[in-house]
């Protein structure tokens, strides 16, 4: 089996009676356009990632396209993610874990309002160890703890454009007068000793 891109040849599969795993040249197309824009040398762009429409976010794609639709593009990218890393297949998720675990993806959205690009860009860099590496195992937990490093990073950086942005606005409030207040014309009139004639009524 070839283990670099985890096709194994057409013998091979009637032999072992296991299916052929071909790459989706779409998802290949979609990560690689999510690591262009939303990092840089292999640091995450967390601003541009917050950036995203609330609409645009797991949970507003839930409400627009559905549960079950929202949870075959979770699964689709785990798979894409689990078929990459270089462990025997014994070793990884099976189908029924991986739809487990694209729940637990699902549920994380909810928690921080996530994107799809967030999920594909921590896996696109889980894949070079950013957050160590998976060893012996691809497990629920080793994703989930892996996930959570990911997740803490993104807050942390959420708070960091919060108060940046509070002292920008600190900036643009209004300042603090650099003149006295304008005296009333009526103090003017009593300071001169004078009286104010009021208007007289028009009949």
């Amino acid at each position: 089996m070839n283990t670099n891109n985890n096709v194994i040849s057409l013998e091979e599969a009637k032999k072992t009676g296991r299916r052929r795993f071909v790459r989706s040249l779409e998802y290949e197309l979609i990560a690689s356009l999510a690591i262009q824009q939303h990092t840089r040398t292999g640091e995450v762009c967390y601003e541009q990632l917050l950036s995203i429409p609330l609409n645009e976010r797991i949970p507003g794609l839930v409400a627009g396209y559905g549960l079950k639709r929202m949870h075959q593009l979770v699964k689709t990218v785990l798979q894409e993610f689990c078929h990459s890393v270089d462990l025997p297949r014994s070793k990884k998720l099976t189908e029924t874990r991986i739809s487990v675990v694209a729940c637990d993806l699902i549920l994380a959205g909810g928690e921080d309002q996530l994107a799809l690009e967030d999920l594909i860009v921590f896996f696109e860099l889980a894949k070079t160890g950013k957050w160590g590496k998976f060893k012996g195992s691809l497990t629920h937990y080793g994703i989930m703890e892996k996930l959570m490093f990911f997740r803490q990073e993104r807050h942390e950086a959420y708070q960091r454009i919060s108060r940046e942005k509070q002292e920008l606005m600190k900036e643009l409030a209004p300042q603090e007068r650099l003149c006295p207040e304008p005296t009333p014309i009526k103090e003017l009139f009593e300071t001169a000793g004078a009286k104010i004639v009021p208007f007289k009524k028009i009949g």
